[in-house]
Parts: structure tokens; C-alpha cells; sequence
């Protein structure tokens, strides 16, 4: 596997578990805010969600969608909800990934 696609592998999935964070409800008793922190992983979360509705072909957005954005996605659902081959699934969903890292990139 290449590492670029490794990559991209690794920030969906970071922002999965990053989503996971931010999307609690935030209490702020003691009044100065969100953590800087906190405010830096709802600022990825959204640059990772506009690269994909950046994505111009609507089959390899929906793809990354079902994988990483919706709640309960997975490569499995993504699969299933495609209903491509298999070897168009991975074709696809490569394609998907490196125009995603491209719009990611050229959003930092």
C-alpha cells in the first residue's frame, strides 16, 4: 500500500475519533471558553467534511461519507451502499482518497 494512501487512512480516521469529541455537548463552567484544543479538532472536522463535498464526482464522496462522516460508517457500509464490484469498490475508493488528500492539502 502507498504511503499517501496510508495517510489518508490515518487523518479520516483521526477525524472520526476527533468527531467523536467535539460532537459532545461542551459545558463550560468555568466561563473562558472551549479549549484551544477542543476549537483546533472542530476546525479539522470541518476541513476534512468541506474537502469531501469538494469532491466532484458524487460517487467517490459518498464513498468517503459512508466510510468516515456518517454515524456508524464503515468500509463495509460504504461497500454495500455503492453497489459496485469489488475491484470497482477499491479503484473508487483509491481515487476517492487521493483527491481528497489533494483538496485537504490545498486547504492547510
Amino acid at each position: 500500500m502507498e504511503q499517501w494512501y496510508r495517510n489518508a487512512r490515518q487523518y479520516l480516521k483521526q477525524y472520526r475519533f476527533y468527531h467523536g469529541i467535539v460532537s459532545q455537548p461542551f459545558e463550560d463552567w468555568l466561563g473562558p471558553g472551549k479549549p484551544k484544543r477542543l476549537q483546533q479538532m472542530e476546525q479539522y472536522c470541518q476541513q476534512v467534511t468541506r474537502a469531501i463535498d469538494s469532491i466532484r464526482d458524487e460517487r467517490q464522496a459518498n464513498l468517503l461519507r459512508n466510510e468516515f462522516i456518517v454515524a456508524d460508517g464503515s468500509q463495509r457500509v460504504a461497500y454495500e451502499l455503492s453497489g459496485l464490484s469489488k475491484s470497482q469498490y477499491y479503484v473508487i475508493r483509491k481515487q476517492a482518497m487521493r483527491e481528497w488528500l489533494q483538496l485537504i492539502n490545498q486547504h492547510k
